[in-house]
């Protein structure tokens, strides 16, 4: 009895490969593929709590705690308390986060190349409306869609508490 190979394969293998370039270029900044989705996250959403960052991500607390503790080491984000939690962190990219985001997203356009390279612009277009297709079909989102944006700056002043009621933030 001959099986079918499962077709899973070639997209699970491809995306290991796409993963593993982005890896590699982005290596060259010191940082890694997850730590790059942190920053564009954060540009996307603007301060956010770590919760709210593994949320969008995917990904648990822990992983979400390592990553920001990388990135802030780096000086990519930078951490507050929240004044209205004192438990939890508020984070926000730094302007040299913004700047590797920059380095980043060429990064990602570069790959982006190589794939259409590839396969062909056409397929490379069919592929990207495919993959978004699909990861809405599996409860994916876009982060920060149809959330207002605030910098870290503008959060913590919403969030800080007021002596007097009314008085001007």
């Amino acid at each position: 009895m001959r099986r079918e190979p499962v077709k899973l394969h070639a997209l699970l293998h491809s995306a290991d490969l796409v993963e593993k370039r982005v890896g590699t270029l982005l290596s060259s900044l010191g940082i890694r593929p997850r730590q790059a989705r942190v920053l564009n996250v954060l540009h996307r959403l603007g301060a956010a709590s770590q919760i709210d960052l593994a949320d969008a991500m995917d990904v648990t607390a822990g992983s979400m705690s390592t990553m920001t503790d990388r990135l802030e080491n780096l000086d990519l984000i930078v951490r507050h308390k929240n004044p209205k939690d004192r438990r939890g962190d508020l984070v926000g990219l730094t302007p040299k986060g913004t700047a590797m985001l920059d380095e980043v997203r060429s990064v990602w356009r570069d790959v982006e190349d190589m794939i259409a390279t590839a396969i062909g612009q056409e397929k490379a277009d069919q592929l990207h409306a495919l993959t978004h297709e699909l990861k809405t079909a599996l409860g994916g989102s876009v982060p920060g869609k149809g959330r207002p944006r605030k910098d870290l700056a503008e959060l913590l002043e919403d969030l800080r508490p007021h002596a007097v009621e009314g008085e001007p933030r």
